[in-house]
């Protein structure tokens, strides 16, 4: 029987970096939460190799002690508590006394603090002695993961890395609107924000046309105050998701809860999922930030309450500034948006006059699609040029063949068209025909996505966008894919990247040919024409598997006539 035995410090110290430094995010922002308990004004944040390599944290805050320089890296070494009941009573970021313990055992750390400088390496003081520098501090983390590869093994790219570290940069600076921050990777500046007031530091971190759409949040209850900012249901995109800004005491948290209650306020106009910045303040001593090692989790003494608060908050300022019947969307595409494009152009197998793949007119074998009570032969699809369309409901086209009838969704119908045309794109690396603009679009994309723009600019251009740098967080359309709405460009765009940053390399891109077709097909509720019709069933009869979206979605039905006499 194996002997029960105390782990050494330096194994037990690696086990808990697991736990609070999971990639260089987590290292940035607990150093950057440190420097903002220290009182900084200004923090200087630089990385390299999407943190891998270097991680460089520099403030004006008041500094650590020469005596207290080694004690810092020592495990429960903090000073913001003292006994346990200040658990209870939390008013800094940090208080576990991990942090920079975590840090040192998996990196090579230098400190230089009150005119010392002192370097680790795994932990282990190499040296210490004088330095100049005199105010605030600077910590420089290099080789992060040195002594545990397999860690480093599952980070992602460096631009994919780059951009949670700015994700988790953007939600200290809303929250601490007072503190002048400055990112910068591989040289690049990619965010910098002065010190200014809260609307203009949102600005900053979230874009100039995300404030134009935000309202005022402000509510009591149950002795919480909800207050912050949430976007108009009129300036939102139904079905589009968007993660909220949750901030307890204006410490970054995220709860599922509480995203609930600000979503179940939107349900009454619509699938709206909006931007929302919310700040949480109540007694200290009616939640717990102590349930996870990373400080992402908080629970509450009184879920209920904080549910009802912050969905009556939300609920109260939609009322204020919903004082008007909803406008049709349906309408609205409908001036703006352009026809279905067929793009006879693009690929020689999605040409209209050629044959219908074999796989297609022995259509109805496939079980999904075959009534289960007919016996009426097999027979194919419609095809040009016999092909007779009608549209109903601006959404679904009907077409009769033979015995039968069939009911096409047309948004579902170019969904499916774009994603084998994208995905054959960007497998093969050609280029979908772009349209070029008479007048270029100016764009704004989320500050956390513009490393990812940087680095997925070729494959938007396979796709048809031509887009080149106009400013901070701005940027210039000069072509879109020739099917695309113009109005819908930008958010195509966001949608891609979003999912590139997510995707892994391996299935990069079927995922983003599923975001490039969700985002630019045509809506429901769109009118098309009888020669846009043909050429979308045409299309759509090209393809070799056209039942079904790339996610199971059914894209049409078959009717055969005698079902519908029975009926009668």
């Amino acid at each position: 029987m194996p002997q029960i035995q105390l782990l050494p410090d330096c194994v037990i110290n690696q086990i808990a970096a697991g736990e609070v430094i999971e990639r260089p995010a987590s290292a940035v922002k607990e150093l950057v939460e440190n420097s903002l308990d220290a009182g900084a004004t200004q923090i200087k944040i630089s990385i390299k190799k999407g943190g891998k390599d270097l991680i460089q944290i520099s403030d004006n805050g008041c500094g650590i002690e020469p005596e207290d320089i080694e004690k810092s890296v020592l495990r429960h070494a903090t000073s913001k508590l003292k006994d346990a009941d200040d658990l209870f009573k939390l008013s800094t970021n940090g208080f576990r006394g991990e942090a920079l313990s975590s840090i040192a055992s998996i990196s090579k750390l230098t400190i230089e603090t009150s005119g010392f400088k002192a370097e680790f390496e795994g932990e282990v003081l190499k040296s210490k002695e004088e330095s100049a520098f005199l105010q605030g501090t600077i910590i420089t983390v290099r080789d992060l993961f040195f002594n545990t590869p397999v860690r480093a093994e599952f980070l992602k790219n460096d631009s994919v890395e780059n951009s949670r570290i700015l994700d988790c940069i953007i939600r200290l600076a809303m929250a601490n609107e007072k503190v002048r921050f400055e990112y910068r990777a591989d040289n690049r500046l990619l965010f910098c924000s002065a010190a200014g007031n809260f609307l203009s530091r949102i600005s900053d971190c979230l874009g100039a046309s995300a404030v134009r759409s935000l309202k005022e949040v402000e509510w009591v209850e149950f002795g919480i105050r909800v207050w912050g900012f949430v976007s108009s249901p009129e300036s939102l995109e139904a079905g589009k998701r968007n993660t909220p800004y949750i901030f307890l005491q204006k410490r970054p948290i995220y709860n599922a809860m509480v995203a609930k209650a600000i979503n179940q306020a939107y349900s009454p106009y619509g699938d709206y999922s909006p931007i929302a910045v919310i700040f949480l303040d109540m007694p200290l001593e009616t939640f717990d930030v102590n349930v996870h090692p990373a400080k992402r989790e908080v629970r509450f003494s009184k879920d209920n309450a904080v549910f009802l608060a912050v969905n009556h908050a939300v609920h109260n300022t939609l009322q204020n500034i919903i004082s008007y019947p909803a406008i049709s969307i349906a309408n609205t595409l409908k001036e703006n948006a352009p026809a279905y494009i067929a793009n006879n152009n693009m690929t020689a197998n999605l040409e209209l006059n050629k044959e219908v793949p074999q796989a297609t007119q022995e259509l109805f074998p496939d079980p999904r699609i075959i009534p289960l009570n007919t016996t009426t032969p097999h027979s194919p699809l419609p095809t040009p040029p016999q092909i007779e369309c009608l549209q109903i409901g601006k959404s679904f086209i009907i077409c009769e063949q033979g015995q039968s009838m069939f009911i096409i969704d047309q948004h579902r119908a170019h969904k499916l068209i774009l994603y084998e045309r994208a995905l054959l794109a960007l497998q093969n690396g050609e280029s979908l025909d772009s349209q070029e603009l008479l007048f270029p679009e100016t764009i704004e994309i989320p500050v956390f996505l513009s490393p990812i723009l940087e680095e997925q600019k070729n494959e938007l251009k396979k796709l048809g966008f031509y887009i080149e740098a106009f400013g901070t967080n701005t940027w210039r359309l000069r072509g879109i894919p020739a099917h695309l709405r113009i109005s819908a460009a930008g958010q195509a765009i966001i949608g891609f990247l979003e999912n590139a940053k997510e995707s892994r390399e391996n299935d990069m891109f079927k995922k983003n040919a599923i975001c490039f077709a969700n985002s630019s097909a045509i809506p429901s509720g769109t009118e098309l024409s009888a020669q846009e019709m043909k050429s979308m069933v045409s299309d759509l009869l090209s393809l070799q598997n056209p039942y079904e979206t790339p996610k199971g979605e059914a894209i049409f039905m078959r009717m055969p006539l005698d079902d519908i006499r029975r009926k009668f």
